[in-house]
């Protein structure tokens, strides 16, 4: 049998390598990973960023401004018209104003025939920050021409609208 000298002298050096053992697991526990590596923290970084994105595509489609659809390829993001509306109001928001005292001026007189076009013309200029000056005369101080002019044409409806730059008298 073991004598009772030897027995404590045994748990006190097991006591004091579990201190040991257990300062080292704490450092290690604490450490941030590939700190030193510079591969793998670029692919830290990388996987940041991968989840960045997935955030940011989560919220874009709960708010139904992109759909996703899957390819052999991989994912594929497409604009909804929701989407595609958010970005003009974001680039017209953006726009600087027009000098000394100009602004975009659309007038309209589209046909009953083509009540759609002038629904979704209405639509859209309210939407980009245009005001209603008459029934179909709408106008801004931004600089929104090429975006107007390329709704219009998208739209089908340029026999019917004009856009023009102008100055307010007075």
């Amino acid at each position: 049998m073991y004598r009772s000298q030897e027995l404590t002298h045994f748990l006190q050096l097991l006591e004091e390598s579990a201190l040991e053992a257990s300062e080292m697991f704490r450092l290690w526990a604490s450490r941030r990973p590939y700190r030193r590596d510079p591969e793998d923290q670029l692919a830290e970084e990388r996987l940041e960023q991968r989840r960045a994105f997935q955030k940011k595509t989560k919220y874009l489609r709960r708010k139904k401004l992109i759909l996703a659809r899957k390819t052999e390829a991989g994912l594929l993001y497409e604009l909804t018209d929701e989407g595609r509306t958010e970005i003009l109001n974001r680039l017209v928001r953006e726009r600087s104003t027009l000098p000394n005292g100009e602004v975009c001026l659309v007038v309209y007189d589209v046909p009953v025939e083509a009540s759609l076009g002038r629904d979704a013309l209405r639509y859209f200029l309210k939407r980009i920050g245009l005001t209603r000056v008459q029934q179909s005369i709408w106008q801004t101080d931004k600089d929104v021409v090429s975006e107007v002019v390329e709704f219009v044409r998208s739209a089908k409806i340029q026999k019917w609208v004009e856009v023009y730059y102008a100055r307010k008298q007075g």
